[in-house]
């Protein structure tokens, strides 16, 4: 993990315009080919969006807010459902992709800021649920950014956390290359659009599912679940799994195999989804 005292804000102009960068480039994605399930990175993806919205329950009345929404895809899935939903990303190019996909759609219960993390621009226990997807491996300080999670969440609310389980190596096959060395987590700390394609992931920590449990729970914070998703890894898998993820029926038996996987609640999946509450506002009802 990078010392703190080495790293800059995460407001630096660099590391935001590596974001708008990412934005100008990729925004589009964002919204349907990256969760798209007919390639090995699409069906981790949409298996992890399908475990959040199943963690999240949405209902009438609620008031959700999505930290680091990109172009807004889970805002838009959410948003027939709740009472409102917003989204905050640091990167404006994700924020004008989000509100031009909300202009085409109509959708009135959406609101999209610049914002980041560490700063959130919302009165104390504004928002019921709360979601930070894929974010807290990004950040410079992950204690800041998790105080401000818990300020703008409503007693009895749920934060539903997303990261890469060992920087995405929780496989078995990514741990049996973790041992012998062929992998190994090595941080980002010069931030560009060039250097993330470089480096692979603009990751600057890594988490396991026993340091993310220890880090919330001495935070004084209520683990309501934790799950891994996408287990399917091996030598050539991105190449064996072409096909099959292109057949309706083998890309369901796969997308059926994985889900049945992942209610094992073993921490062997690429990515993990936790929902956290406040312990002091336990809420019995959830799960």
């Amino acid at each position: 993990m990078l010392r703190k005292s080495l790293i800059m804000s995460s407001q630096d102009s660099v590391y935001k315009k590596m974001w708008e960068d990412v934005g100008d480039d990729a925004g589009k994605g964002y919204l349907e080919i990256k969760f798209r399930p007919t390639y090995r990175i699409g069906l981790t993806n949409y298996l992890r969006e399908q475990e959040i919205y199943q963690q999240l329950k949405p209902e009438k009345s609620d008031k959700v807010l999505d930290v680091g929404c990109a172009s807004g895809r889970q805002v838009f899935q959410i948003a027939p459902y709740v009472h409102e939903v917003r989204g905050v990303d640091i990167a404006q190019s994700f924020i004008n992709q989000a509100n031009c996909h909300k202009e085409e759609r109509g959708v009135k219960n959406t609101e999209f800021r610049v914002a980041v993390i560490e700063s959130l621009p919302y009165p104390n226990s504004y928002f019921n649920k709360v979601i930070c997807g894929e974010v807290l491996e990004h950040v410079f300080d992950e204690d800041i950014a998790l105080n401000e999670l818990l300020r703008i969440l409503a007693p009895n609310g749920s934060l539903i956390i997303t990261v890469p389980n060992l920087n995405a190596d929780g496989t078995l096959w990514g741990r049996f290359l973790r041992l012998i060395k062929l992998r190994i987590f090595r941080p980002m700390t010069e931030f560009s659009h060039k250097n993330l394609r470089k480096h692979g992931d603009s990751h600057v920590r890594e988490f396991t599912t026993r340091t993310m449990k220890e880090w919330l729970k001495s935070r004084g914070l209520l683990i309501q679940t934790i799950k891994t998703v996408s287990w399917i890894d091996g030598p050539y898998f991105d190449f064996l799994l072409k096909v099959p993820l292109h057949i309706t029926i083998w890309r369901n038996f796969i997308i059926w195999f994985e889900e049945r996987l992942a209610k094992t609640g073993l921490p062997f999946g690429r990515h993990m989804i936790l929902k956290v509450s406040k312990k002091d506002y336990p809420c019995p009802n959830s799960n």
